[in-house]
């Protein structure tokens, strides 16, 4: 619908009112003063914006066109030769690697202080660890305190058969082992040996406050078992061997195998002492308890075993002391010996271990 105007002129709706002409010769002269300086003013302002973006930073999409573009990898000619849709696509890769080499230059140099960060964040944990033993470290012991007389050697040859995680695992258990000797009421000599790679990286580093452990509860060792002890007197410990023992032995020494190998490596230390040409044996787990999984233990589990039965003179009772509920066949939490286990005689017991194990 038509609007009707002052002047009397229609209007079309949507359609703007045409302007009239000044009919003065002085209103013309206003007007053209005005328009100058509105095209003054317009021209100021585009050189302003245009000054602000030579200052802000270069963005691929807001780089230049590509009339002025000077091309990087090909020659000028060459480019212009090109459509202008290849020259734009050209001159997007060319400034899109550009961008791209200074960004992973960038996220390198990122990832290096990073690291020392991190690094460093790590040595002073390490070292406030290691004071906080040293500062704690005389009420670790046990108050009375005799030497079993007995050495164990954990063996931490095995350095290239784990993973990171798994190495970081068995150095943690080789730190329960210490812990665990200074606390019992008989101690043993324990040897780290073989200690090498990974692990002592791990040591090292991750866990520096063993440079505070005493060393009359450890020994931590880069050379082989062999070259500390007679072969005549070890004893490798492991589950596979058909031998088992019934006691622990002052002039043996007793080797663990410091590896976490989910079995992946079955018979690996077994076969490790037969090449040796040294003994073998296990400890005698199924005489005395039923267990619902393999006869495989962590390092720390054995360890503990041999401390609690040279500190109390019982397999049975080292074992239940030590060994999780989880692992037991009825799976009760006060964890009964095969003997008191439903009635059962002992040499019933012994006739179901030894058929469960065949």
């Amino acid at each position: 619908m038509a609007a009707v105007t002052v002047d009397g002129e229609k209007e079309e709706k949507g359609v703007p009112r045409r302007s009239h002409s000044p009919t003065t010769p002085a209103a013309a002269a206003v007007v053209e003063e005005e328009t100058a300086d509105q095209k003054q003013g317009a021209t100021s302002q585009g050189v302003e914006e245009e000054e602000e973006k030579e200052e802000q930073p270069y963005h691929y999409h807001m780089g230049p066109s590509v009339n002025t573009y000077e091309p990087k990898t090909i020659g000028i000619d060459e480019f212009r030769r090109m459509s202008r849709k290849q020259q734009k696509k050209h001159m997007r890769q060319e400034m899109w690697e550009a961008g791209a080499e200074e960004y992973k230059a960038k996220r390198r140099l990122k990832n290096k202080e990073s690291r020392k960060r991190r690094r460093a964040h790590n040595r002073e944990e390490a070292e406030a660890e290691a004071e906080d033993d040293g500062a704690a470290g005389e009420k670790k012991p046990a108050a009375e305190q005799k030497h079993s007389g007995c050495r164990v050697v954990i063996d931490m040859d095995f350095d290239d058969r784990m993973s990171q995680r798994e190495v970081r695992s068995v150095c943690a258990q080789v730190g329960r082992c210490y812990a665990v000797n200074r606390q019992t009421a008989a101690p043993v000599d324990l040897h780290i040996t073989r200690l090498h790679g990974q692990a002592r990286r791990h040591f090292d580093t991750s866990m520096a406050q063993h440079r505070n452990w005493d060393p009359s509860y450890v020994a931590m060792e880069d050379a082989e078992y062999l070259d500390l002890f007679p072969a005549g007197r070890l004893v490798y410990l492991t589950a596979d061997s058909p031998n088992v023992i019934e006691s622990l032995d002052s002039a043996s020494v007793y080797v663990i195998g410091g590896i976490v190998d989910k079995n992946r490596f079955p018979r690996l230390t077994l076969e490790k002492a037969a090449a040796q040409g040294i003994a073998h044996a296990q400890l005698p787990i199924a005489k005395y308890v039923r267990m619902a999984t393999r006869k495989v233990m962590t390092v720390n589990q054995i360890f503990e075993m041999l401390v609690r039965f040279l500190a109390v003179g019982d397999w049975e009772r080292a074992f239940v002391d030590v060994i999780p509920s989880r692992k037991f066949k009825d799976g009760r939490e006060d964890k009964p010996s095969a003997v008191e286990a439903d009635g059962a005689t002992e040499e019933d017991c012994k006739e179901e271990n030894q058929h469960q194990d065949q």
